[in-house]
């Protein structure tokens, strides 16, 4: 498959998708930065690329945190994130995705590996990884990850399924007492619930001659 390339700021991205299995999909998106010190210049540690992949009409986008930190650590590290486009999100639909994070060792074949399991929904749109790497580490010439001012990054896809997110019903069971001649059961159907952003309240209603 063909090679693409950008120039933003002095810095030259080239992504590259690798040779897929079976022959009509796409699995894995391998991203090159050219200038990586550049990267390092900017007041921002994100960068991000865009792309398609796995045949479905959705794109995820790729961001790169190279100065991410811990508590209480002074070091700076390398984290990655994979999102869904928001555009490309249905309420009524998951994507259930395996995936693995991957930073290429180019002198030793020493690659590292980061496994990833997400389910991408309207509520949920990202997953990544944080603190991967020591930059410090990433950059030593011995490690292989960095050669001539170049990165390797990457991300590969072991499973992708789409499917219907199913509605949710909150039940209340009232259990009998003997204030109650019969079981009494609340349903509530929650239209849309992986939308929900705030708590949500069910109406009123009345069983045994209370109001709930």
């Amino acid at each position: 498959m063909g090679n693409s390339c950008l120039t933003v700021s002095g810095l030259n991205l080239r992504s590259n998708m690798t040779p897929p299995f079976p022959a009509s999909e796409q699995t894995t998106f391998k991203w090159t930065i050219d200038g990586f010190s550049s990267l390092l210049n900017k007041s921002e540690g994100w960068t991000y690329s865009v792309f398609e992949i796995m045949g479905l009409n959705w794109f995820r986008y790729l961001m790169l945190n190279l100065k991410d930190k811990k508590s209480g650590d002074e070091n700076e590290y390398v984290s990655m994130r994979l999102g869904l486009s928001k555009s490309s999100m249905k309420p009524s639909t998951v994507v259930e995705a395996c995936f693995k994070f991957m930073i290429y060792d180019q002198s030793y074949g020493k690659h590292h590996e980061y496994p990833v399991k997400h389910n991408f929904e309207t509520a949920s749109t990202n997953a990544g990884i944080a603190c991967m790497i020591p930059l410090n580490i990433l950059k030593q010439q011995s490690s292989g990850f960095l050669v001539g001012d170049t990165c390797v990054f990457g991300v590969k896809f072991i499973k992708v399924v789409t499917a219907k997110a199913n509605m949710i019903s909150e039940t209340h069971f009232v259990w009998k007492t003997n204030n109650f001649n019969e079981d009494k059961t609340y349903t509530w159907n929650v239209q849309d619930f992986f939308a929900l952003k705030n708590p949500g309240y069910s109406p009123d209603f009345k069983i045994g001659g209370y109001n709930w």
